[in-house]
């Protein structure tokens, strides 16, 4: 299979090069088509005369053949034979990187070929699909081929290349889904093993809940495995006894001891057990509201725990707060909250007490052992939503923003993701206040230049011409940064704006445009907004009556507080599950805010819930 180049290497005091002798065979020109394959030329190969004491070593380097060298040959078969041979110019192509003559090849097989062909086929032409990074074509490949379409020699790499592939995409679900296809195949595979436990890490509360509840046996205790995990994270005694009990309902999966050494090691992690911890917060400062709202979550959370709160507040000099905790025997802190008591803490050299610091790390702080930073980081849902764009394969969103700081922090953020994804930055814009909304629409979908054209034909013709203004048929969705005020001005107009011939342009936001106070007839107008939100602030599930319990002991805390509450509630938590999240950064906590992971530089980032505006009220979709 592989043509020969022949070196001669003369060995001799005289004369010691390497002499090329000749090529058994030159390279075919390549091309997208076996059509277009070139000629071959043949070079004669001319032996130099080599003198008689000269020592003449002939050395054999094998190349693969090329896509153009099986086309060549394909020429000269027929039938099946040169079909086979098409494969392997396929085949070829795409290990050599020539992804499109590679898929121009396996889409004609895919119509033509042998149905023996046509199957051989498949693993080429779906890898050629994930080269080419088309999504819509992989979509279509998907839905008409199923696992059972392949080969039996090709299930497996079919299997691989499409649970890599979702998972680069963030799909968790549909990778969960493909590991355990793989895992049926090869059950004490430890890759596999791997892949499905980060995937299964990644997914939402509502997702994971719903396979630990499936019928199938395999899904299910890998599921409520991870379940176990996040339950007892930081109870190491009560987690090895859960795991038992585990191994003893699921006897057809691996034991502890057969699983991939990240599992094992989650249950021989001490995590942090502090018995007195100290909150530092802003007590006597413009943030005693913001303070007292943390305490309260803080509270909440510790009210079956052992540990010893202390409440200090975060206004006392650094010399003298360090002394007070020395005093104290303080073993754990929770905060400070504001930005220049973080990095002063954090820059110290002699802080030595393990920190949970209540707002995000800044670029000149470096990353030191048991620090750790929470915020209610507005960057976290831009990088959710652009994340969800790529995954429904929006082309060309349009991002609307008022003009303050905070839309500012996200716009930004979500530009560097979808210049990211899709190599260039979104068509952005900006409105100032109520003026300059309806201007700022009609600019977006240009629907001010279909009514002056309406308005010129009118002229032209001496009459008035009835006619719809119509609106760009480019944008796919609109992504909205505003608070619940001009949101609820802002949606009604778009969609009234955006022409009758065209399905409505889907809009997403973020939590600053959810109210949860809303009226009924504001939700209407809101209807069909998808927005990003702390599972808190939608009170679904297994919170709804912590939720109900919540307002009845504050029925009248502003939203921004109860915010904090939250954060102050899941702040607490976090401190018993830090050590496990950091020996395995996918290991996540179901928190009041969010679904929360740890990030290598220590770092808490949020997963938000989605919520979406139906007729009926508020609903809490799975998926958006």
């Amino acid at each position: 299979m592989f043509p020969s180049l022949y070196l001669c290497i003369v060995k001799s005091s005289k004369l010691k090069p390497l002499i090329l002798l000749g090529s058994a065979i030159a390279l075919a020109s390549c091309s997208s088509s076996p059509q277009q394959a070139a000629p071959v030329k043949r070079t004669p190969v001319v032996q130099p005369a080599v003198e008689a004491e000269d020592e003449v070593e002939i050395v054999k380097i094998e190349r693969p053949l090329s896509g153009a060298d099986f086309i060549e040959q394909a020429g000269q078969q027929q039938g099946s034979e040169q079909q086979w041979q098409l494969l392997e110019a396929a085949k070829a192509h795409l290990q050599q990187g020539e992804i499109e003559q590679a898929l121009a090849i396996s889409r004609v097989l895919a119509q033509q070929a042998t149905a023996e062909v046509q199957q051989a086929n498949l693993l080429p032409f779906f890898q050629g699909l994930i080269a080419a990074d088309n999504h819509e074509d992989i979509q279509k490949f998907s839905s008409q081929y199923s696992l059972s379409s392949f080969r039996a020699a090709d299930k497996t790499s079919y299997l691989q290349s499409l649970a890599q592939y979702q998972s680069s995409r963030r799909e968790s679900d549909k990778a969960v889904k493909t590991y355990l296809q793989l895992l049926a195949l090869q059950p004490k595979q430890s890759a596999y093993q791997s892949g499905l436990w980060q995937q299964l890490g990644m997914l939402t509360p509502d997702q994971l809940q719903n396979l630990s509840q499936s019928g199938d046996n395999t899904t299910q205790g890998w599921a409520q495995l991870l379940q176990l995990h996040q339950q007892h994270l930081g109870n190491r005694a009560a987690l090895t006894q859960a795991i038992s009990n585990w191994q003893q309902q699921y006897p057809n999966l691996p034991s502890l001891q057969q699983l991939p050494d990240e599992i094992q090691q989650l249950s021989a992690v001490d995590a942090f057990s502090p018995q007195t911890i100290a909150v530092l917060l802003p007590f006597s400062s413009n943030f005693r509201q913001h303070a007292e709202a943390i305490q309260q979550g803080i509270l909440a959370a510790s009210a079956n725990q052992q540990a010893r709160l202390i409440f200090i507040d975060s206004q006392t000099d650094t010399a003298a707060l360090q002394q007070q905790l020395a005093a104290e025997q303080v073993d754990f802190v929770i905060g400070p909250l504001l930005r220049e008591q973080v990095d002063a803490i954090s820059q110290q050299a002699d802080w030595t007490i393990p920190t949970l610091f209540l707002n995000g790390k800044t670029d000149l702080v470096q990353q030191a052992a048991d620090k750790f930073y929470f915020s209610l980081s507005v960057e976290d849902e831009a990088h959710q939503m652009a994340m969800l764009f790529k995954q429904k394969n929006y082309k060309q969103p349009v991002l609307m923003a008022s003009r303050n700081p905070l839309s500012q922090r996200m716009a930004e953020q979500f530009s560097r993701d979808w210049k990211q994804i899709a190599g260039k930055e979104p068509e952005t814009y900006w409105f100032a206040d109520q003026a300059g909304m309806e201007s700022t629409i009609k600019q977006l979908l240009e629907t001010a230049a279909s009514e002056q054209r309406i308005r010129d034909i009118s002229k032209l013709a001496g009459e008035s011409v009835k006619a719809e203004p119509h609106s760009r048929q480019d944008i796919d969705a609109i992504y909205l940064l505003a608070d619940p005020a001009q949101t609820r001005l802002l949606k009604p107009y778009i969609d009234v704006s955006v022409a009758p011939t065209k399905t409505t342009v889907p809009v997403y936001a973020s939590s600053r445009s959810h109210q949860k106070s809303a009226e009924f007839t504001d939700r209407r107008d809101l209807l069909g907004l998808t927005f990003t939100e702390m599972p808190w602030m939608l009170s679904t599930g297994q919170q709804l009556e912590f939720r109900q319990q919540f307002e009845q002991l504050f029925p009248q805390q502003d939203e921004t507080l109860q915010r904090l509450f939250a954060m102050g509630y899941d702040a607490y938590h976090l401190v018993y599950r830090l050590k496990q999240q950091q020996q395995f950064p996918a290991l996540r906590y179901q928190g009041l805010t969010g679904n929360l992971a740890l990030s290598a530089g220590g770092q808490v980032q949020r997963q938000l819930t989605w919520g979406k505006y139906s007729k009926d009220g508020l609903l809490t979709p799975r998926t958006p």
